[in-house]
């Protein structure tokens, strides 16, 4: 390992866990007006160093970890009454967009040639749901009322380059997805992937006129006129030209892929895409499946292979649920389901850079999941090195944590992955590109709301 890049990258993971900077911003909230025995650093550190580290069933297990952490004697009450607090969830919150906003860097990219290696960044939205105590229903409506009468929304916008997410939004379930989409504008030169959930003409049409790309998953309701259709092998099906598409649907064939030209009329005006048409034996089904990508650049096998990726976001909601306790706790208090929601969060983020940090020092590619798994190594060593801030200590134990992870968390089945997994398309590693294809950063601005 390169000793300043890993003292940079040392340096990095200590400034959000910083006691000087939380215990300000735990004044500026009004989280904590005068500093006692839980501080607003202590409070912090240990309630993301225990969602990080193990799993967490109740706020007594906080608690006592809490004590373990700081060799302390506090009573239960004391803990509760800093986690029950109004200002608690923002200061969960503002933490976790200090930590966005500065643990995330480009860990993945495309070599120059390869498709979609045009785009600098590939945005994919998506959301996933987490069940609240029930008592919590007037303020966290589900949309499931029998099994779920209380339930957030997590809406994530995930930048695959840099394997992180941009943007988390908590809302209550019944809430629409549709509002909490990247701004059409935001995403000039990038190419943007949802599921049919997201689906939305104008949206698309907006995202197109701003120099975007997309590729979305369509209903089965679809009805756009179809202007030209082929099989994958290239031969025209002549019977599906200026029709329909419900009226044509039993015509696709079911052996292979078809794409079609397809235009809808929006606000009086044509707006034209290519569809890809799929036949689903489970689903027994046709799948769609809508882009504005060129045809000279993007074959059907590209654009489907291409869509896969949005995989990586769902693989995020499982680390966020399986190894970071991102989990029902048994609460009547919103504030604090709130902010445990938002601790759970800041936990996957560290952990997170963490992975990315090992991967950049020491060129090892290293996988995700298994640098979130908490039994997975000696996380509490690195916590516990940060109680007294910037030092020996800390830095030993930080570059014992890298080592740990070159050697434990590397990806299991490099060939595989190039067979079947992401880099099928070229996507590798920063440092197994050329130099100016690392170069390319994101400009979109970390947000939790």
């Amino acid at each position: 390992m390169d000793p300043q890049q890993l003292t940079i990258m040392a340096t990095k993971f200590q400034s959000v866990l910083d006691a000087a900077v939380l215990n300000e911003r735990g004044k500026q909230l009004g989280f904590a007006e005068r500093e006692r025995l839980i501080t607003p650093f202590r409070f912090a550190l240990s309630v993301v160093a225990s969602m990080a580290n193990e799993q967490v069933e109740s706020i007594a297990g906080l608690h006592r970890q809490f004590n373990d952490l700081w060799d302390l004697d506090t009573h239960y009450r004391g803990f509760y009454d800093q986690l029950v607090k109004d200002q608690s969830p923002e200061f969960f919150r503002t933490s976790l967009c200090d930590i966005m906003g500065k643990l995330s860097m480009k860990v993945l990219g495309f070599e120059a040639g390869q498709a979609f290696s045009e785009f600098h960044r590939i945005v994919i939205q998506d959301g996933s749901s987490l069940a609240l105590h029930a008592a919590l229903a007037d303020v966290f409506p589900g949309r499931f009322n029998a099994v779920s009468p209380a339930a957030v929304e997590l809406h994530c916008t995930l930048e695959l380059l840099q394997e992180v997410p941009i943007t988390i939004a908590l809302s209550p379930d019944t809430d629409s997805e549709h509002a909490y989409r990247p701004e059409p504008e935001s995403l000039r030169g990038a190419l943007f992937l949802a599921d049919r959930g997201y689906l939305d003409l104008t949206y698309l049409r907006d995202i197109d006129r701003h120099g975007g790309s997309f590729m979305v998953r369509g209903k089965a309701n679809l009805n756009p006129r179809v202007m030209n259709a082929y099989r994958e092998d290239g031969q025209r099906l002549k019977s599906c030209q200026d029709r329909d598409l419900q009226a044509i649907i039993s015509k696709f064939p079911k052996q292979q892929r078809a794409e079609l030209e397809v235009e809808w009329l929006i606000e009086g005006e044509p707006f034209r895409l290519r569809l890809m048409v799929r036949w689903n034996p489970q689903k027994k089904c046709f799948d769609y499946l809508l882009t504005n990508l060129p045809q000279n650049r993007y074959t059907i096998n590209m654009i489907c292979l291409g869509y896969k990726l949005r995989w990586q976001v769902e693989l995020l909601f499982k680390e966020w649920k399986s190894y970071n306790n991102l989990h029902k706790f048994d609460t009547e208090k919103e504030t604090i389901a709130e902010a445990l929601i938002w601790a759970s969060l800041a936990a996957s983020s560290l952990k997170r850079f963490l992975a990315h940090a090992a991967e950049y020092l020491l060129e090892v590619v290293i996988s995700t999941r298994k640098a979130a798994m908490p039994s997975a190594y000696a996380l509490p060593d690195l916590f516990r090195a940060l109680r007294d801030g910037d030092g020996p200590w800390y830095r030993r134990a930080f570059s014992a944590m890298m080592r740990y992870l070159g050697r434990n968390a590397k990806r299991a089945h490099p060939k595989r992955d190039a067979r079947t997994g992401r880099t099928r398309l070229g996507l590798k590693s920063v440092f197994q590109l050329s130099e100016d294809q690392v170069l390319i950063d994101s400009s979109e601005e970390p947000v939790a709301a």
